[in-house]
C-alpha cells in the first residue's frame, strides 16, 4: 500500500481546476479523459476519514463544488453524472439518474453542502417514486417490485442494478431514512441476488450490469453498512466468504480494473485516482 505523503500530493496535482478527480473512458482501442461526478464523489468517498495537508481540505471543497454543478437542471435535487454542457459529444444525452443523485447527496450531506431537509426531500420527490412497479416475465428470480430504477423521471424502459440500489441504501441509511419506501426492498434484493449468483461470474455480473467488476458492489455495501444499513450485514459477509474481491491486487494495481460502465459493457471508466485514494482508507475499500 502507498504511504500518504507519496498518494496526497499526486492527487492534489491531478485534480482539475473545476474541482473533478479525473477517470478515463476506454472506447474500443480509444482512451479519453473524462471528469464526472461519479468518480470525484467516489474519491471524496475514499478520503472520508482521510487527514492530511490544508491543501487537502481545499481540494475537497472544490470537488464539492463540482458536484453542485452536475445538479440536473431538469429534476431539482437530482445529479447527473456530467455538469450541463460537459458530456461528451459521442456519448448520448442521459437524464439524471439514481446512482449519481445517491452518491453524490451522500457526499453533499456528510460534508454540511446540503441537509438532511433538504435529502429527504429529494428521496421523496424523486427517488422513491422511481421505483419498480411490476414485474413481466421472463426475470431474474431475485428481482422484485418496490426496488429503485437507475433512470429518473423516465418510462418503461429502466435497468434495476443491484450496485446502484447499495448506494442508495447507504444514502437512506445515513440520512435515517430506512422507513421510506423501498429502502428494504433493495436490501433484500441485494442479499437475494448474491445467494442466487454464489461464485457463477456470469450471474454476478447480471446483477451490476453497469459495474464490470464485482468489487465495486463490494465497496458500495461496505460502504451502505458503514453508514448504518444494518440489513446488509448478511449480504457483506456472502460477498467476503464467495470470495468476490480481487486478490493480492495493491491500489497502484487497481487503475486498469473498471469503475463503472455503459449497461452493455461497450464503455469502460477506469481512474487511478481513486484506486490510489482508495488505498489510503483500506478498511473500507481492501
Amino acid at each position: 500500500m502507498l504511504e500518504k505523503n507519496e498518494v496526497i500530493p499526486g492527487l492534489l496535482e491531478a485534480q482539475a481546476p473545476e474541482g473533478a478527480f479525473p477517470s478515463y473512458i476506454w472506447l474500443g482501442e480509444k482512451v479519453i479523459p473524462d471528469l464526472n461526478s461519479f468518480t470525484t464523489a467516489q474519491v471524496l468517498r475514499a478520503l472520508r476519514d482521510v487527514a492530511g495537508p490544508e491543501a487537502l481540505a481545499q481540494a475537497k471543497e472544490k470537488a464539492l463544488d463540482f458536484l453542485l454543478m452536475c445538479r440536473a437542471p431538469d429534476l431539482p435535487g437530482a445529479f447527473r453524472y456530467w455538469p450541463e454542457n460537459s458530456r461528451p459529444a459521442f456519448i448520448p444525452e442521459l437524464p439524471a439518474d439514481a446512482d449519481d443523485t445517491a452518491v453524490v447527496l451522500l457526499e453533499l450531506l456528510r460534508s454540511g453542502r446540503v441537509d438532511l431537509a433538504a435529502v429527504a426531500k429529494t428521496t421523496a420527490e424523486v427517488l422513491v417514486p422511481c421505483r419498480l412497479k411490476a414485474i413481466h416475465e421472463p426475470a431474474p428470480p431475485w428481482l422484485r417490485p418496490g426496488v429503485f430504477l437507475t433512470w429518473l423521471g423516465c418510462g418503461e424502459v429502466n435497468i434495476v442494478d443491484c450496485c446502484v440500489n447499495a448506494n442508495v441504501a447507504a444514502l437512506f441509511a445515513y440520512a435515517g431514512l430506512q422507513g421510506f419506501p423501498g429502502y428494504r426492498e433493495a436490501c433484500l434484493m441485494i442479499e437475494e441476488g448474491i445467494l442466487w449468483a454464489g461464485k457463477d461470474k456470469e450471474r454476478i455480473r447480471c446483477l451490476t450490469p453497469f459495474y464490470p467488476q464485482p468489487a465495486e458492489f463490494v465497496y458500495a455495501i461496505r460502504n451502505a453498512v458503514v453508514c448504518g444499513a444494518k440489513e446488509l450485514e448478511k449480504s457483506l459477509w456472502l460477498v467476503n466468504s464467495l470470495g468476490w474481491m480481487p486478490e493480492n491486487l495493491r491500489a497502484e494495481d487497481k487503475g486498469d480494473l473498471p469503475i463503472c460502465s455503459d449497461a452493455y459493457g461497450t464503455i469502460f471508466w477506469k481512474s487511478g485516482v481513486l484506486q490510489k485514494a482508495r488505498g489510503l482508507n483500506p478498511e473500507l475499500f481492501f
